[in-house]
């Protein structure tokens, strides 16, 4: 069952942030059901704005289609996402799940001070948040220093320098054997011509 889980993360989401729960709450009694690839997710609002497991027998009022391949664009944000998805019905519900989906952000602070404590919960926020910084940084230096070490030391790979170079010499190569095949070719018509 994936609705259950979905359900209580949204809702966890949603008990974080009391904008959104307000901005629901104005849709209680409506009907969303997503669709993904083979899944479907029909959930109901609440009065008091949280996210409630509807029936099927429950009409939509708004659908949203979203195809496995918008998936990929996930990683570059809500609004990357949204741009793959096709929502049909009531648009005032529907703009009000689009905006809270695109503006509601998890609290990781919030949990981890509740579960760590507040100082320990403060620091590591604060070390996640640093790592998720610096680690992409670290990693693209890293792989640099890898092709740096077998391009220089250990003379495994060649350097981009290298084949551009080696690339440039092919071509003069390439326009040396033309021009020299023209010549060739005029001197032989020459000969030819005067036998």
């Amino acid at each position: 069952m994936l609705a259950p889980p979905v359900l209580a993360t949204g809702n966890h989401l949603l008990a974080q942030h009391a904008w959104a729960r307000r901005r629901l709450a104005g849709h209680t009694g409506s009907v969303a059901q997503i669709n993904l690839t083979d899944v479907a997710l029909r959930f109901s609002i609440s009065a008091d704005g949280y996210l409630a497991s509807a029936t099927a027998d429950d009409e939509s009022n708004v659908s949203i289609d979203i195809p496995g391949a918008a998936l990929a664009a996930l990683p570059h944000g809500m609004d990357a996402l949204m741009g793959h998805v096709k929502i049909r019905g009531d648009a005032d519900f529907a703009d009000s799940l689009s905006f809270v989906a695109r503006h509601l952000r998890w609290d990781r602070e919030a949990d981890l001070a509740r579960l760590l404590g507040p100082i320990a919960g403060r620091r590591a926020h604060l070390a996640i948040a640093h790592a998720t910084t610096v680690l992409p940084d670290l990693g693209q230096r890293a792989a640099r220093n890898a092709s740096e070490y077998l391009v220089h030391e250990g003379g495994v790979l060649i350097s981009h320098a290298e084949i551009t170079h080696f690339g440039d010499a092919i071509r003069h190569l390439r326009d040396d054997m033309a021009r020299l095949e023209k010549r060739i070719n005029r001197l032989q018509s020459r000969g030819n011509g005067t036998a």
